[in-house]
C-alpha cells in the first residue's frame, strides 16, 4: 500500500529500535520493583504529565539503585569535571525515537550509522530535491541495518522514491516482506508488515530493492532515494509531520544546547567512564516533562530522573557512575512539551591517567626537526610499556619512553606493509589512497608528509629496508635523501640502517629543519637475529628442527599454508628467533636515540616510534601477517616524544591510528594542517584537553574486513553479516566474542563505524567528500622478476 506524501523538509536523526526490555544478554540484574512497573520509556507511550507535583515527587527510580539527583547536595565540593561526550555538538550519535519508534533520518550525517557509511550497503551520497534531503543509491539495492530489543512483530514505513516507475520490493533479514508500485515522479510513503519469526533480538537488516534505475537532473542514473524510515510496532500510524532535523535539535550555530521536541527522545550511548555525570540546565516554554533513563546490556530501563519542568531554568546532574565500564544509552526524553537543554554533556570527575600537565597554548610550535622510526613487524603486546609479562627485553626502548607518551590503544589502519605505511605518510585510510594490493602504488596525486614539508623548507632523508616501501610502488615521493635498502641491494640489519642514519645527520644542510624516517626491516622475516640474543630466549644451540630461515626464507608462507607442519618444540623456536630479533633491534634503535641526544639534537626533535602491523603466532590459528584483523596484526605499540609536552613518562589510553600521526607532527611543529587529511591530532589527547566526544580507531583488510576501535571496546564486521565484539581490556587475546550477548554495545559500536566510514565510503573515486577528501583511483605497477625476486628474499610470495 502507498501513501502520497509532498515533499516537505525530513531531515532527522535516526537510531534503535523498539523498547522494552533487553534480551539476548545475560540475566538481568536484580531489581525489586515487579516486570510490569518498570518507568514508562517516552517512546513507548506518552505518560499524563504530573503538573501537580514537585520535581523531587515526579522522580522515579528503582529501589534498587541509589537516587539521581536534579543537582549536586549543598555540601558536595565542586567538580568541574572532564568532558566525554558533548551532547549538543555531536547530534550525530544520538537515536531518534518518537513514542517507541525508531526513526531513522537516511539524508542527514546521523542517518549513517544505519548504512556502514556506505560500505556494501549500496549508498552512494546524499542529494537534495527541493526541501528533502535523501541517501541515493545507484545500484538497485539499499541495505540499512537496525537494531530490535525485543522480539515481536513491527511494522515499517518509507519515504522514498525512484526515477522512473518502479517495483519495490523490501527485505527483512532476508525474507520478503512486502511489494509496492512506485511512480517515479516524487517522494512517496510505503509501508510494510514484519512478522514476528523474521525479527531477530538485536540487529537486523532491511534491504530496498527496486527494478529500474532512471536518471535524476544533475546526479546521473539513480536508483533509490531514500528520505526517512520508521520502524515500530504493528499498530505503527503514518505520522502527521516530519521529524526533526539536526539543526532543529539544537538551540543556535555553534550547538550549545539542544532542543527536545515533544514525545521525542535522544538516546545517546556510550562506554560510561568512571566518575561519570550527565549534565546541564533544562527549561521549556511550557509545563512539561524531562525523563532521563539507561538502558544496558542484560537489563531493564532504569529510571535516573524524572522531573517536572517550566520555564525556569533546572540544573541536571545525574550520577552515571553504577554503569561504569559498561555500554550504556542515556535516554533523555520530553513529555508534555518541547524542551531545551543547555550545555548538555556528559563529564567525568576521574583524571585520566599519566596526561601533561604542563600548559602548553595550541598553535605554540614544540620542536623545529621530525623523526620517524618505523619497526617494520613489530606488535605492541611484546614490549614491557604494553604487556608487563613479556619476556622481551628492549631496555633502549624501556629508556626513551621515560621520557614519552605511550599512546597504549594504538592500531594499524591495515595488516600488511604498503597499504599501512602510506597511510601513515599520508593521513589517508587504506580505501582512500587505495595502495591495498600487491601490485598497487601510491597514487601521484596522494602526497605524503615529505612531500609536504620539503615544500615547506625542509631538508628530507629516508632510510627504508623494504622493498615495498621503495620507488616502484610510489614511495619515493618528496625525499632529498632516498635510500631503500632492498631495492639497492643493501644490507638491511638494523645495526646498517642505524649507521647511515647518524651518517645522515652530520652531513645534512644544518640550517634547515629535518625531516627523517627511518624503516627498519627487523623483526620481519626472515628471522635471523644473532646467536647472542637468540640465546636469551633459546639457548638450544643443537636444535636441528625445519625452523630454520637460511635454508627458506618463505618459510613462514609455507608453515602458513600447511606445507610444514610444526611439533611444539618448533613453534617455540620459531617464536624466539621473533622475540631475539626485537632485541636485536633494540640496540641499535637505542644507538639512533642517543645519536640525536649527543648531537643536540633532542631538545628541539619529534620523535615517533611505531610499527606498521604485528605478527601472528597462532593466536588465532595461523602465523605471520596480511591475513585478518586481530589484534596481534593490528595493534601496534605508538610512542611519541614531543619537546615541551612529554617531560616524563605519560600513557594515553583512547583508541588511536597511524592515520593520526601525520596532523599531530604538524601541529606540533606549527605547521599548517590540511584540511582533507582522514585523520585527527593527538595534541589534544596529550596535554589533557577536552575531545567533546570518544575517539573511534578503524581499520581494514581488502573489501569484506572493517574493524572499529572506541575505549576498551573493538568490532570486528566481515561484509554486513557478519560481526565479532570483544572487550581488548578484559579479552586482549580476542578470544570470547560478546557479540550475541551485548547486544546494545554492538548496536553502538556498529553505528559508530558507520559514521566513521561515511565520509570515504560514500564517495566513489575521484570524488570529495566532506573538508574535500576523496577517495583515488587504484594505480597499478608491473612487479617485474627482480622485484619479485628482492621481495621474495623478505618472505614474500608474490603472485
Amino acid at each position: 500500500m502507498v501513501h502520497w506524501w509532498g515533499s516537505w523538509a525530513l531531515i532527522a536523526i535516526l537510531w534503535g529500535c523498539g523498547c522494552g526490555h533487553a534480551t539476548g544478554g545475560p540475566p538481568p540484574q536484580q531489581d525489586d520493583r515487579p516486570q510490569d512497573a518498570t518507568p514508562s520509556h517516552p517512546l513507548n507511550g506518552p505518560r499524563s504529565p504530573a503538573a501537580t507535583q514537585s520535581p523531587a515527587a515526579a522522580h522515579s527510580v528503582s529501589e534498587a539503585d541509589p537516587p539521581a539527583q536534579v543537582g549536586p547536595p549543598a555540601n558536595a565540593p565542586k567538580e568541574r569535571g572532564r568532558m566525554v561526550l558533548d551532547l549538543a555538538k555531536h547530534v550525530e550519535r544520538a537515536e531518534l525515537r518518537q513514542n517507541g519508534v525508531l526513526v531513522l533520518d537516511a539524508g542527514t550525517p546521523a542517518g549513517r550509522k544505519y548504512d556502514f557509511g556506505g560500505w556494501l550497503s549500496g549508498a552512494s551520497a546524499t542529494a537534495t530535491f527541493g526541501a528533502t534531503t535523501a541517501l541515493l543509491a545507484q545500484n538497485k539495492r539499499l541495505r540499512l541495518s537496525f537494531a530490535r530489543e525485543r522480539v515481536g512483530a513491527a511494522r515499517v514505513l518509507a519515504r522514498m522514491r525512484c526515477f522512473s516507475p518502479c517495483k519495490l520490493t523490501t527485505y527483512v533479514n532476508g525474507k520478503t516482506v512486502g511489494h509496492a508500485r512506485l511512480a517515479g515522479k516524487t517522494f512517496e510513503v510505503f509501508e510494510v508488515g514484519v512478522p514476528a519469526d523474521t525479527l531477530s533480538p538485536g540487529e537486523n537488516e532491511l534491504l530496498l530493492r527496486v527494478d529500474k534505475s532512471g536518471v535524476a537532473p544533475g546526479l546521473g542514473r539513480q536508483s533509490i532515494a531514500l528520505d526517512w524510515v520508521r520502524i515500530g510496532e504493528p499498530a505503527l500510524a503514518i505520522p502527521d509531520d516530519a521529524p526533526p532535523t539536526p539543526a532543529e535539535l539544537t538551540i543556535d550555530e555553534q550547538s550549545t544546547a539542544l532542543r527536545i521536541p515533544s514525545d521525542y527522545a535522544l538516546g545517546y550511548a556510550l562506554q560510561v567512564p568512571v566518575g561519570a555525570r550527565l549534565r546541564g540546565l533544562v527549561s521549556g516554554e511550557a509545563p512539561g516533562q524531562l525523563r532521563v533513563q539507561a538502558i544496558t546490556d542484560g537489563q531493564a530501563h532504569v529510571s535516573l530522573l524524572d522531573i517536572n519542568v517550566g520555564p525556569q531554568q533546572q540544573k541536571v546532574d545525574v550520577d552515571l557512575g553504577r554503569f561504569a565500564g559498561r555500554v550504556a544509552r542515556i535516554d533523555l526524553g520530553a513529555v508534555g512539551a518541547d524542551l531545551q537543554l543547555k550545555a548538555p554533556r556528559i563529564v567525568s570527575t576521574a583524571r585520566p591517567r599519566g596526561l601533561a600537565t604542563t600548559k602548553v597554548r595550541s598553535g605554540t610550535p614544540l620542536a623545529r626537526n621530525l623523526v620517524i622510526i618505523l619497526i617494520d613487524t613489530l606488535r605492541a603486546d611484546k614490549l614491557a610499556p604494553y604487556n608487563d609479562g613479556t619476556r622481551v627485553r628492549t631496555p633502549g626502548l624501556d629508556r626513551f619512553v621515560q621520557h614519552a607518551a605511550v599512546l597504549t590503544n594504538a592500531r594499524a589502519q591495515e595488516n600488511w606493509t604498503k597499504p599501512s605505511v602510506a597511510t601513515l605518510l599520508s593521513s589517508l585510510l587504506p580505501w582512500e589512497h587505495n595502495a591495498t594490493k600487491d601490485a598497487a602504488r601510491v597514487p601521484a596525486a596522494v602526497k605524503l608528509l615529505p612531500e609536504l614539508l620539503r615544500e615547506r623548507g625542509y631538508f628530507t632523508g629516508s632510510f627504508i629496508a623494504n622493498g615495498y616501501v621503495s620507488d616502484k610502488f610510489g614511495f619515493k615521493q618528496g625525499w632529498h635523501t632516498y635510500r631503500n635498502y632492498i631495492r639497492e641491494g643493501r644490507r638491511a640489519k638494523a645495526q646498517y640502517v642505524a649507521a647511515d642514519v647518524l651518517e645522515w645527520l652530520d652531513r645534512r644542510p644544518k640550517d634547515k629543519p629535518f625531516f627523517l624516517y627511518m624503516h627498519t626491516i627487523d623483526p620481519h622475516v626472515p628471522y635471523k637475529p644473532p646467536q647472542h640474543f637468540l640465546s636469551m630466549y633459546d639457548d638450544d644451540k643443537k636444535y636441528r628442527g625445519p625452523v630454520d630461515f637460511r635454508a627458506s626464507s618463505t618459510l613462514l608462507e609455507k608453515i602458513k599454508l600447511g606445507s610444514i607442519k610444526l611439533k611444539p618444540r618448533d613453534k617455540a623456536r620459531l617464536e624466539a628467533l621473533y622475540d631475539a630479533e626485537i632485541s636485536y633491534h633494540d640496540v641499535h634503535f637505542a644507538a639512533v636515540i642517543e645519536g640525536l641526544e649527543k648531537r643536540a639534537l633532542a631538545e628541539d626533535t619529534i620523535v615517533v616510534v611505531t610499527a606498521d602491523h604485528g605478527e601472528e603466532f597462532w593466536d588465532h590459528g595461523s602465523v605471520g601477517h596480511g591475513h585478518s584483523v586481530y589484534d596481534e596484526l593490528l595493534h601496534v605499540p605508538l610512542v611519541m616524544r614531543i619537546p615541551g609536552l612529554t617531560h616524563g613518562a605519560m600513557r594515553a589510553d583512547e583508541a588511536v591510528g597511524l592515520v593520526d600521526v601525520v596532523p599531530t607532527v604538524l601541529e606540533a611543529m606549527g605547521q599548517p594542517v590540511p584540511e582533507e587529511l582522514s585523520g585527527r591530532s593527538l595534541l589534544p589527547i596529550l596535554r589533557g584537553q577536552e575531545g567533546g566526544a570518544p575517539r573511534v580507531a578503524v581499520a581494514g583488510f581488502m573489501r569484506a574486513w572493517r574493524t572499529a576501535s572506541v575505549g576498551k571496546f573493538k568490532l570486528i564486521q566481515r561484509t554486513l553479516k557478519h560481526s565479532w565484539l570483544y572487550d581488548t581490556e578484559a579479552d586482549p587475546k580476542e578470544q570470547n566474542d560478546l557479540a550475541q550477548s551485548h547486544p546494545l554495545a554492538l548496536r553502538y559500536m556498529r553505528g559508530l563505524l558507520g559514521l566513521s566510514l561515511a565520509d570515504t565510503h560514500a564517495a566513489a573515486p575521484g570524488r570529495g567528500g566532506r573538508k574535500g577528501r576523496q577517495r583515488h583511483k587504484q594505480q597499478n605497477v608491473h612487479i617485474d622478476k627482480r622485484t619479485a625476486a628482492q621481495l621474495e628474499a623478505l618472505g614474500y610470495i608474490v603472485e
